[in-house]
């Protein structure tokens, strides 16, 4: 009988208790988290919501054996990044057992599927011989998260990391997202971020400005405003010894508080102004002359026109930059126009409310070109495609965690798969994707003979690769 490290739901069928695992996945087309029931065994003691696995049998269970023919290409490409990156004396230094670290962070690139898996996953995988000591079981993986996730370890870590990584100065990139779940935690709370009210925990991500390197996680309870959670990260960062120069910022982030604080601590910084402030609808209303030619702006593809206007922050120059995406007020204004005709509204709220159509603000403390501000503010979608990557490819949802600490080394262990993600697209330099280099390198097989293995042939792809991300295929190995 065992007791699973996950969120267990009772259901009475037949006078007879079954244990379930809800699982929330995201439906795209839906566009939104939905929920799925996962049959897990039978309830054997109801308080505690134990129960015996479906799978298994009192007096039945074996321990899983090594296959001795195994993939060997995408785990060992994994390790070998890891090993040669430049914080792997980071990875090493973190007090867990270094072969579970490095197990889990290859199943969460190669797999997705629930870690309760990886150890019959690691049996057909070399990962098993190359870390023969990495405890793989669901009780073990939950013990490992919760080691990790040791307060101490957590501020370890990120100081030496980004330390490793950036200097004594930084720009960053503030950005956060949520975590949709049902754990009864502290940091779970209802939210309502983009008008969706939902039980989440908040992650806020900083990111280097001029690397686009991930350098700290931080969450929160779902009901923590983002405006609430900017001095805080700033302050953390500085007790890792790096001192934020320039702060990247969304709308999220603005307001009076936060704004004097940037400037009392001379940290230069970029926001989009929220529509619902007065110094928005001000500007609006000024400047409707913006669509000339002289302040046209080629960006990406689109045409904006951009002009700039300083402006008092709080007592402190700044500088407003009022943006007109041109393509954007089209589309907004044929839906608008279309709408506003069927409700007979008057052509006085019509002209109001189109002079609004496809702009936006920016507020900077500094006086940047035109030609520069939409460029420099939308390097802030590498926080969101971080997001994306970290929710779709390494699996950070669906969040199964009873525990702060163990919450707190799940996130540690997705940064760090994050980070060995990126660490391949940097060396595969667009040739190939990281998905595609996985799969690839996963058909390179290898047999085991005793302490020796065999690595058979790779073909052309797999040696690409492989020279790619800073290694040579082995013929064999001594394990």
């Amino acid at each position: 009988m065992k007791k699973q490290g996950r969120e267990v739901k009772v259901k009475n069928i037949g006078g007879r208790n079954y244990a379930y695992d809800m699982i929330s996945y995201w439906d795209k087309d839906l566009k939104k988290y939905r929920k799925k029931s996962i049959y897990l065994g039978v309830i054997t003691n109801l308080e505690t919501k134990e129960y015996r696995p479906k799978t298994q049998k009192p007096g039945t269970l074996k321990p899983i054996q090594k296959e001795i023919i195994q993939k060997f290409g995408d785990s060992y490409a994994i390790t070998q990044v890891a090993e040669n990156c430049p914080f792997s004396a980071v990875l090493k230094n973190i007090p867990v057992n270094y072969g579970t670290l490095m197990s889990l962070v290859c199943f969460k690139l190669i797999m997705s599927s629930a870690m309760q898996y990886a150890e019959v996953w690691s049996a057909g995988n070399f990962i098993s011989t190359l870390f023969p000591d990495a405890e793989l079981s669901s009780q073990r993986i939950s013990d490992f998260l919760e080691e990790l996730g040791k307060e101490s370890h957590w501020r370890n870590f990120f100081s030496s990391y980004i330390k490793c990584v950036a200097g004594d100065k930084v720009g960053i990139i503030a950005d956060s997202t949520g975590m949709p779940n049902e754990i009864d935690i502290p940091v779970t709370a209802w939210g309502n971020h983009g008008g969706d009210t939902q039980l989440e925990t908040r992650l806020l991500m900083v990111i280097d400005k001029d690397t686009g390197r991930p350098l700290y996680f931080r969450y929160m309870a779902g009901n923590i405003v983002d405006v609430s959670t900017l001095k805080n990260t700033i302050a953390e960062l500085s007790e890792m010894g790096v001192k934020t120069s320039y702060a990247l910022i969304d709308a999220g982030y603005y307001s009076e508080a936060n704004i004097r604080a940037l400037y009392s601590e001379k940290i230069s910084f970029l926001t989009r102004l929220p529509a619902n402030r007065k110094l928005y609808n001000n500007l609006i209303a000024t400047h409707t002359d913006i669509e000339s030619v002289k302040n046209a702006v080629i960006y990406g593809g689109r045409a904006l026109y951009v002009k700039k206007v300083e402006v008092d922050l709080y007592e402190n120059k700044g500088f407003a930059y009022v943006i007109c995406d041109i393509r954007r007020k089209g589309d907004e204004t044929t839906k608008y126009l279309i709408s506003a005709k069927e409700d007979g509204l008057s052509d006085e709220e019509m002209g109001t409310a189109l002079n609004e159509k496809g702009k936006f603000i920016l507020i900077s403390s500094e006086d940047v070109p035109i030609s520069e501000i939409i460029p420099m503010y939308y390097t802030r979608q590498t926080a969101e495609k971080l997001f994306g990557v970290s929710k779709s490819f390494i699996d950070l949802l669906p969040l199964r965690t009873h525990k702060i600490e163990t919450l707190r080394g799940y996130l540690m262990l997705t940064f760090i798969t994050l980070l060995i993600y990126l660490e391949m697209k940097s060396r595969l330099k667009g040739k190939f994707t990281v998905e595609r280099a996985i799969v690839d390198m996963g058909n390179l097989m290898s047999k085991s003979y005793g302490n020796h293995t065999i690595i058979c042939e790779p073909n052309k792809n797999m040696k690409a690769i492989a020279e790619l991300l800073g290694f040579m295929v082995p013929m064999t190995l001594g394990v």
